[in-house]
């Protein structure tokens, strides 16, 4: 019984026909015939017939191998281009990494495009091949930026799958997400200190990130020992106790820092750079709200041999005094840009003498004055003593009129080509006198005086100011210095050798140089938000050098160009000219904004400011 049903259940899983009925001479052998019957029926496989190939290899158990394409001549090229070149290729897929400005996150934002999807699209050609993920790292980690959030539609993707769906944490607090990012960073920059920390060099957080994450911050900065530049908390400018840690690891392990800020509280740590102990590379130094002694001071600045820029703000013991010549302190250095801010004890006698060294004057590029202790009447005195100023800006309020003495030349300067004349009335002054329009009179005049020849942008705070620049004298009439036109007889024995009558317009024309070149104009008046663009075209010249008076162009039609402002605070005014029925005029904003790219994914708009200034 045992062996039938052992036999009944092998039929029932086994076999697909019932097995032979044995006999009673084949009763001892059938389990092994059953047995041999399996094995050779259903378990017994044949051999395959091996095919052998031309070379007398077998590929009769081998996968055979995918079919892929044949190169193209495209991908051919870039499979034998050099490094540089990939990598230069990698920094137009991303901009923001070939970012070595020093300014913050803030300031140095890109427009019109989301920083994060064009990271993403460099971290995914890091992915095609070794050599691509090797030369697209040290873009990638050359200039590092981190972003609170994306800038286009994709924000909104990942803000829904970032809220938990658990009914207790439904309205709990959001993650900080920039803060996620820079642990993450630092924790792949610690993992990596012999690689990926050796390539960052420019650093860029968030305001917030770097005021309340400041452990994390230290331990990024800790091993980036080429740092060149990092965003710091506002503390660690002004010697606060909570930024101790952070500030100790950056003067240790970041000797080559090249912009650092002082504000009032650092009088120590600017101390310090008079020893020369630390950041000796020191190309840009912001100094704000010091009240310290002018001869530290003046060590501190002659120790950086690699500073070009210097920011002063709100210092009324910056003096004249520094920029003087003295046997025991060392000299001022040359810089290529100089910015003062609400500085009134530097005068224009102290910054001429500091302009009369002749290595200052092929240096300075860029000057910025802003409530100093500079008037516009002296102004000429500068320009006379920088041949090599490019930059120059004059913010001012005025209490009374300019200086009626006619002892004050125009101003003068070949090389000057950007020019903020920003000259305004405090609110103290009388409000029914137009005290800045005697500004603005010299700035025309030493405009039509042709004394600024290359000059090519102009900004004024007068929003008048594009008319006076057209000379009220009527056109040339053609016979007045045309030789080819009739000219008439003159009696060689009258005394007055003036063909014109005494009543006639032309006689009495004021001659002069005029405006030479093109001229772009940008005013705005003390309640606008924007500046107008005005466009001024020099004189028409006839065929025997006849000329016709300027005539600035409409600023209502902007170009391209029209949408710069100074400081990137607001475009230049984009709007069209109607009627309003009642016999003056509207300004209806022009159809269409701004102009919007994908965001790395189709569909997708960039970052841009949708707002209408005119609801």
């Amino acid at each position: 019984m045992a062996t039938r049903s052992s036999i009944s259940s092998q039929r029932s899983f086994s076999l697909p026909f019932p097995p032979p009925t044995p006999t009673s001479s084949q009763k001892g052998g059938f389990k092994g015939k059953l047995a041999r019957f399996k094995i050779m029926r259903w378990f017994k496989k044949g051999k395959r017939e091996k095919k052998p190939s031309a070379n007398g290899q077998d590929f009769s158990r081998t996968y055979q191998p995918v079919y892929t394409p044949p190169a193209t001549a495209q991908s051919q090229i870039v499979a034998t281009l050099p490094g540089p070149i990939l990598e230069r290729i990698f920094a137009f897929v991303c901009p923001h990494t070939k970012d070595e400005t020093y300014e913050s996150c803030e300031q140095s934002a890109v427009e019109d495009t989301c920083m994060l999807c064009d990271l993403r699209d460099l971290s995914h050609c890091a992915q095609v091949s070794r050599r691509w993920r090797t030369l697209a790292t040290k873009v990638i980690y050359h200039s590092i930026r981190i972003d609170p959030v994306h800038y286009c539609e994709r924000e909104d993707i990942l803000a829904e799958k970032r809220k938990r769906r658990s009914h207790f944490n439904k309205n709990a607090e959001p993650e900080d997400t920039a803060a996620a990012r820079l642990k993450f960073l630092a924790r792949t920059l610690r993992d990596n200190q012999s690689t990926l920390a050796l390539h960052v060099q420019f650093l860029k957080i968030p305001y917030m990130t770097r005021e309340t994450c400041k452990p994390d911050l230290a331990r990024t900065v800790a091993v980036c020992s080429n740092l060149r530049y990092v965003d710091l908390p506002e503390g660690l400018f002004m010697d606060d106790p909570s930024c101790n840690t952070l500030k100790q690891e950056v003067q240790a392990r970041c000797p080559d820092i090249r912009k650092m800020t002082y504000i009032g509280g650092a009088e120590r740590s600017l101390e310090m750079l008079a020893d020369g102990t630390v950041w000796r590379n020191l190309e840009v130094l912001e100094l704000s709200k010091l009240n310290m002694d002018s001869n530290i001071m003046r060590r501190a600045l002659g120790s950086l041999p690699n500073i070009h820029a210097l920011k002063v703000t709100d210092m009324k013991a910056f003096h004249d005094d520094l920029f003087r010549h003295s046997d025991i302190l060392p000299p001022f250095p040359a810089l290529t840009e100089l910015v003062f801010e609400n500085t009134p004890n530097v005068t224009a006698d102290g910054l001429t003498s500091y302009l009369f060294r002749s290595d200052t004057q092929d240096a300075l590029k860029t000057l910025s004055l802003t409530a100093t202790g500079i008037q516009p009447g002296t102004l000429h005195q500068i320009l006379a003593a920088a041949p090599a100023l490019h930059h120059l800006t004059l913010v001012e309020s005025v209490t009374s009129s300019f200086p009626a003495s006619s002892n004050i030349p125009p101003l003068q300067s070949k090389s000057l080509e950007v020019f903020h004349y920003e000259i305004s009335a405090v609110t103290s002054a009388n409000s029914y006198a137009n005290t800045t329009a005697s500004y603005y009179a010299y700035l025309t005049r030493s405009l039509l005086s042709g004394s600024l020849p290359n000059l090519k942008e102009l900004y004024v705070r007068d929003p008048d100011f594009p008319e006076s620049l057209i000379d009220f004298r009527p056109p040339a009439a053609p016979f007045m210095s045309d030789p080819d036109n009739f000219t008439p007889p003159q009696n060689p024995f009258a005394q007055n050798t003036n063909r014109f009558s005494s009543n006639n317009p032309f006689a009495k024309m004021q001659t002069g140089p005029g405006l030479n070149q093109e001229l772009e104009v940008y005013s705005k008046g003390l309640d606008e938000m924007e500046w107008n663009f005005s466009k001024v075209q020099p004189p028409a010249r006839g065929r025997r050098g006849s000329a016709t008076a300027p005539r600035p162009v409409s600023s209502y039609g902007l170009s391209e160009n029209m949408s710069k402002s100074w400081g990137n605070q607001a475009g230049a005014r984009r709007s069209v000219i109607v009627g309003n029925g009642f016999g003056g005029f509207l300004a209806v904003p022009a159809d269409g904004g701004r102009p919007s790219s994908s965001a790395g994914e189709k569909g997708h708009k960039r970052r841009g400011s949708q707002i209408d200034m005119w609801r």
